[in-house]
């Protein structure tokens, strides 16, 4: 693409979002794939008046919130996902620094897991899921205070662990596959599988829910939380506003996008996977974003070309500080779900090529 395109691109998204972009900033254009000669460049820098205040004694996280350089997760499922992300590290020879784990409500911070993940090197990403399974829980109990025994007891385990903790709560809520969620489409109601059409859930719902646990944590001096927003990419419930569901600047540090190139998706690339969430998310904050949630499924014709595709986007958007890869294998619960990078071969050094054109992972310790 021609300087002069490149600069008519970035000034377009600047525009539409509210954010600069310097002209050498290569924008990401729909159809078109990432140039693969694009240089590494560092993420933004936190704002001049940024701060991030710390409860007594607890452990500090404001210079994790603006790295200038890209945080390179894995989730790898199985119960040692340190054991999962060194072979990750094997396979990509790259080493991680985040570590997604999920924990459904009602589990007890696993304090011994989180030390592993640190003592590796790595950040541990805890994904608190809210499934009821048929008890009294929802997000109006949450917000009601009618769980905060629970609440309070995870966040003193995280401020105990003294270390950072990327937490996130009722993560995809823009979608009806989780009960936590918003349901718009009831005929995709499942008698197999509780989901939000069984809830009559509104964003106010899932909000007032987030500013609770937010607020507890902060009482109980959790501030060593780094908090992760992060809907589903807007493709998949386009009527629903995302906007609705924003708690508010002071309640969260990171936004982030939730996405996958599926065999039966004909969204592919980064820029009709992610460019149209970020723009939306840019009207209304200028967080930093991360990409907690990525992968592609297996197939020759375009699953490598999305890789590439995807890391060289991440190395030329200053504002996102990473990724979190969804290296395991969801079959036969999702029919296109082997998400495993290892699941086609060719994918492997495609993606340690990519990986040498961007400042992918840095020491967090």
């Amino acid at each position: 693409m021609k300087r002069r395109a490149l600069f008519a691109v970035s000034m377009l998204i600047s525009v539409a979002t509210g954010v600069s972009v310097s002209a050498p900033v290569q924008a990401t254009v729909p159809g078109k794939k990432a140039s693969a000669a694009a240089k590494p460049r560092y993420n933004n820098k936190a704002p001049a008046r940024f701060k991030r205040p710390d409860a007594p004694g607890a452990f500090k996280v404001k210079k994790y919130i603006y790295p200038r350089k890209e945080y390179y997760g894995v989730f790898t499922g199985g119960l040692d996902k340190v054991a999962g992300a060194k072979r990750f590290a094997k396979t990509t020879a790259r080493k991680p620094n985040m570590i997604k784990g999920f924990y459904n409500w009602g589990d007890p911070f696993d304090t011994a897991w989180a030390g592993s993940v640190w003592k590796y090197g790595a950040i541990p990403q805890l994904e608190l899921e809210l499934w009821p399974g048929g008890r009294d829980l929802s997000l109006a109990t949450v917000a009601a205070g009618l769980e905060d025994d629970y609440i309070v007891s995870l966040a003193r385990s995280i401020r105990a662990a003294k270390m950072p903790v990327v937490f996130s709560f009722g993560h995809e809520f823009n979608g009806d596959w989780y009960p936590w969620g918003q349901c718009t489409r009831p005929e995709n109601d499942s008698p197999d599988k509780e989901n939000a059409c069984d809830h009559a859930n509104t964003p106010a719902d899932w909000v007032a829910a987030w500013h609770h646990m937010h607020d507890v944590f902060q009482a109980a001096g959790a501030t060593n939380a780094i908090w992760l927003w992060q809907p589903n990419e807007i493709g998949g419930r386009p009527e629903i506003d995302i906007r609705e569901f924003w708690p508010g600047a002071s309640y969260v540090d990171w936004a982030g996008v939730v996405a996958y190139a599926r065999n039966s998706y004909k969204r592919r690339t980064f820029a009709k996977l992610f460019v149209p969430t970020i723009t939306k998310i840019r009207t209304f904050t200028k967080k930093p974003i991360i990409i907690p949630e990525v992968s592609a499924t297996p197939n020759r014709k375009y699953r490598n070309a999305f890789i590439t595709d995807f890391l060289a986007a991440v190395n030329r958007y200053p504002d996102i500080i990473g990724f979190i890869w969804f290296n395991t294998d969801k079959r036969p619960a999702e029919t296109d779900g082997d998400f495993r990078l290892e699941s086609q071969k060719n994918s492997v050094p495609v993606f340690r090529k990519a990986l040498k054109k961007g400042y992918f992972t840095f020491p967090v310790k």
